[in-house]
């Protein structure tokens, strides 16, 4: 029998764990009382609060084309004061189109402004980020510097007018009011362009970029070319003392993401945050731009795939309250996985590990493939070859070199546990790289009741880009408006 039977929703929920382990499969029609939607079910647990995702289906064609829904377990509302923001500036390439409103940043370091280039800033004199691939069709690019003045790529997209034009009236609404973010952090190989705005046309007519559909929804999505990937350079430093010298280490990831989510939050710092018991009892007019007082949390989401989800783990472990919701798709954590430290000193005594100050030799320079662009697709018929040919044309366009890692240990202090961020678990049900195990293990001990699991059928490691990417999105989607209206 399959682990995991083809066009069936394998749901887990807190209290349904204890069952999971000795019954490894449960029927989405089994499952309890929920929502069936397009052959699968979503069911929550609710506490003292009655909530429930609303999917809405601006051009994803309905809710009733199959998809995979979820367990979910959320803890009652509370009020929580709306976030004050403090002083400087961005630095941002130029775009078309786009609004040049000037905007605060919370923390100083994260930010060097574009007029006073001292101090950590000098490095961005020397580096700075690339765009290898054109206007491809309106991709919106933004240059962010990080506390140690190196610059980072984000893309993000707007939505097509025509997806607001045929958007049903509900669906304007959410869309008008825009108040959600969420980051989207690439894997091991492979950066933000060909893993989340893959398109085999110029209109993206195909649903193909995770980012345009995202946006068409409403929702300020971007992504994050970590450092040595894309078009975001090495991590070098003029003096060699940054710890980096080219490579891309778990901490530097973490890091650098605080910056771009900071740099999120502030762009969208008008929308207020408001967390209430009973919204019945607010006056929507204390609430400047909120003409319905219920629950909304404008902190940024971050969605971490593959090896970006240790990434995105290892940050909501450090920075829990600047996040809204977690969701880690296709995670590769294995508590039974544990990275070794290098050697302190290379064999001339020259320390090499272990400290700022260290000199590492110099990165290896591997280029990428063919081979390896395609090698994340291991199911016949989920991709098409158009697709799957565009994919590899444009990955090896942006990442001709891999990106060096180093520092792997820093990845064994992840620990489920020590994560209080409301979280979705995602994988495909028949991705090779992950263990159902390891999986189940990640979902139970998750330190936060607020979570959900959702196993896309037919799927494997890259489900946010084969045909049924929209599942996806649906189940993306359905999370971070879990506590939305129907």
């Amino acid at each position: 029998m399959a682990l995991f039977p083809k066009r069936q929703a394998v749901l887990l929920s807190a209290a349904a764990a204890t069952t999971a382990r000795s019954s490894m499969t449960i029927s989405a029609g089994a499952a309890g009382r929920g929502l069936a939607v397009g052959g699968a079910m979503m069911i929550m647990s609710m506490s003292s609060s009655v909530v429930a995702s609303r999917i809405h289906n601006a051009g994803i064609s309905g809710v009733n084309n199959g998809g995979a829904f979820f367990v979910s377990t959320m803890p009652r509302h509370r009020r929580r004061p709306a976030s004050a923001a403090a002083s400087p500036t961005r630095r941002s390439s130029s775009r078309a189109g786009a609004s040049q409103l000037p905007f605060q940043s919370l923390t100083t370091r994260y930010f060097s402004s574009s007029d006073n280039d001292d101090g950590a800033s000098s490095s961005s004199e020397k580096l700075t980020t690339s765009n290898k691939t054109g206007d491809r069709n309106g991709l919106i690019r933004d240059e962010i510097i990080a506390d140690d003045g190196h610059p980072l790529r984000i893309y993000s997209r707007t939505a097509r007018s025509s997806d607001r034009s045929t958007a049903n009236d509900n669906d304007k609404t959410l869309i008008a009011k825009g108040a959600r973010s969420i980051l989207l952090l690439h894997g091991r190989t492979w950066s933000s362009q060909p893993v989340f705005d893959l398109r085999t046309s110029d209109d993206d007519a195909k649903r193909q970029s995770t980012l345009q559909s995202l946006a068409d929804l409403g929702f300020h999505a971007y992504a994050l070319d970590l450092r040595g990937f894309g078009e975001t350079p090495r991590g070098y430093n003029g003096d060699g003392n940054n710890g980096c010298q080219g490579y891309t280490t778990p901490r530097r990831c973490v890091a650098d993401v605080k910056c771009a989510i900071d740099w999120i939050t502030n762009k969208h710092h008008h929308e207020e945050e408001v967390l209430v018991d009973d919204p019945a009892t607010v006056n929507s007019t204390s609430i400047p731009g909120l003409e319905d007082p219920s629950v909304v949390n404008t902190r940024p989401a971050l969605l971490g795939w593959s090896q970006g989800a240790l990434v995105a783990q290892m940050y909501a472990q450090h920075h829990p309250s600047t996040l809204s919701d977690l969701i880690l798709f296709g995670s590769i954590y294995d508590s039974k996985v544990i990275y070794s430290r290098k050697p302190l000193y290379d064999p001339s005594g020259r320390l090499i590990s272990g400290g700022p100050n260290v000199v590492k030799p110099a990165p290896p320079e591997v280029r990428n493939t063919d081979i390896d662009s395609l090698e994340d697709f291991t199911l016949p018929g989920t991709i098409c070859d158009e697709a799957a040919l565009t994919f590899s044309s444009l990955a090896l366009a942006v990442d001709p070199i891999k990106a060096a890692w180093d520092e792997l240990h820093e990845f064994n202090i992840l620990n489920p546990a020590l994560v209080h961020v409301p979280t979705l678990v995602m994988m495909g049900a028949q991705d090779p790289y992950l263990s159902w195990s390891a999986q189940r293990e990640l979902f139970e001990r998750l330190g936060t009741e607020d979570k959900a699991m959702c196993v896309l059928p037919g799927c494997d490691h890259a489900a946010h880009i084969l045909k049924a990417r929209k599942m996806f999105v649906r189940g993306v989607v359905g999370f971070l408006l879990r506590k939305d209206e129907f």
